[in-house]
């Protein structure tokens, strides 16, 4: 599991957080301080000097490279676990009634450069993948809480339908993005970015994706049929996107909703267990020399078992789960490489070969032995 790179796509001074914080409270800043990691967006933990009564620490995200509708839509599907009961992550907070505009409760368009900015819940806790490297003797304990409150997240939201999701004013996969752009995959938009840069086009890496997408849009093909539970997903629930217990390595919570939608509960799943499941090959491996990362058996084994526990995976989930294990390192992979080898070509080398660190892992699932071995492990 490797940790994050240090990268924040933006800094903003005290002023300017003040002048976005003005929509949601009276209070002013006590403190602010830039959180790093990930590859979009910046965020800050504020503390606010505010009556001891009030909460005084929320995350203010600044969420470049999406529209104010995109920020408008994940806080609202965000809300809905709230109203739903599931508060086991950071929940949005609506802007104070006489600053807002009907069509954005959540999203502020007072950021400098006119970013859509969002106030967050702020958790206590530690990244469950730094949790994990630190504390091995907890990783287990991890994933068995993280699958727990994947799977509490998918039984409280799951049976929502298109109709449904939009008479609520929440993010369906298909027109309002999340579940990591899977949609535009599959109209080949994604493939079309790629063939649009001179450079890009001539990559290595896009005979192996377009090798890939052909299996995408078969198991696309499947969810749009209907053959799959819909209902709240995540998104990215990367271990990095996850809040732990560093003492117990109980959950504390689900961070970084911006890929949060109404999609297939089996990509959730599947996202997590190739984001958090994976670890260095080691010299006793069968593909030692092969593959730099394989699947840590024992942590796929404990976040299933807490996954299972609070919602049982249907027949067809099981059957296709490697092949959504796969669905799912695709959507990243290519993420990554379009990030950093079109949109941001003046970066580190660690990040614009990031995305081979998913490559390997997708070719790694193709390996008989492991999904032989992946699919025992659904016995559960």
């Amino acid at each position: 599991m490797a940790a994050k790179i240090n990268i924040a796509s933006s800094t903003h001074s005290t002023a300017e957080l003040s002048t976005i914080l003005s929509e949601y409270t009276t209070a002013p800043i006590k403190s602010s301080k830039q959180l790093f990691g990930g590859y979009s967006g910046s965020s800050y933990l504020v503390e606010l000097d505010a009556s001891p009564a009030s909460p005084t620490q929320y995350v203010l995200k600044v969420s470049n490279g999406y529209t104010h509708d995109d920020a408008e839509f994940m806080c609202r599907t965000a809300a809905y676990l709230g109203s739903v009961g599931f508060e086991d992550c950071c929940l949005p907070i609506p802007k104070m009634k006489q600053k807002r505009d009907p069509s954005y409760v959540y999203v502020s368009k007072l950021e400098s450069n006119g970013v859509p900015s969002l106030l967050l819940t702020y958790v206590k806790g530690q990244q469950a993948d730094k949790i994990m490297r630190e504390s091995p003797h907890l990783a287990k304990v991890v994933m068995r809480g993280i699958g727990g409150g994947l799977g509490r997240m998918h039984a409280l939201s799951s049976g929502i339908d298109a109709e449904k999701a939009k008479a609520s004013g929440i993010r369906w996969y298909e027109n309002d993005g999340g579940c990591c752009d899977v949609q535009d995959q599959y109209e080949d938009k994604i493939l079309g970015k790629i063939m649009s840069d001179p450079d890009a086009s001539q990559h290595e890496f896009v005979e192996f994706y377009k090798r890939e997408l052909t299996d995408l849009k078969n198991e696309l093909g499947l969810v749009k049929a209907g053959m799959f539970d819909m209902g709240v997903t995540h998104g990215d629930p990367f271990a990095d996107n996850i809040m732990s217990n560093p003492e117990n390595g109980e959950l504390v919570a689900f961070i970084d909703m911006e890929d949060v939608c109404v999609g297939p509960l089996l990509f959730d799943l599947a996202c997590c267990s190739i984001g958090s499941c994976f670890t260095n090959a080691n010299e006793d491996s069968e593909f030692n020399g092969k593959y730099n990362q394989i699947l840590d058996f024992d942590l796929l084994s404990s976040f299933l078992g807490g996954y299972t526990a609070d919602r049982k995976l249907p027949s067809i989930e099981v059957e296709h789960f490697v092949a959504f294990m796969r669905l799912t390192l695709l959507c990243n992979c290519s993420w990554r490489f379009i990030k950093f080898n079109i949109q941001q070509k003046d970066v580190p080398a660690e990040a614009k070969n990031s995305y081979v660190e998913l490559q390997d892992r997708i070719k790694y699932l193709r390996e008989e032995s492991v999904v032989a071995r992946i699919m025992e492990q659904l016995n559960i």
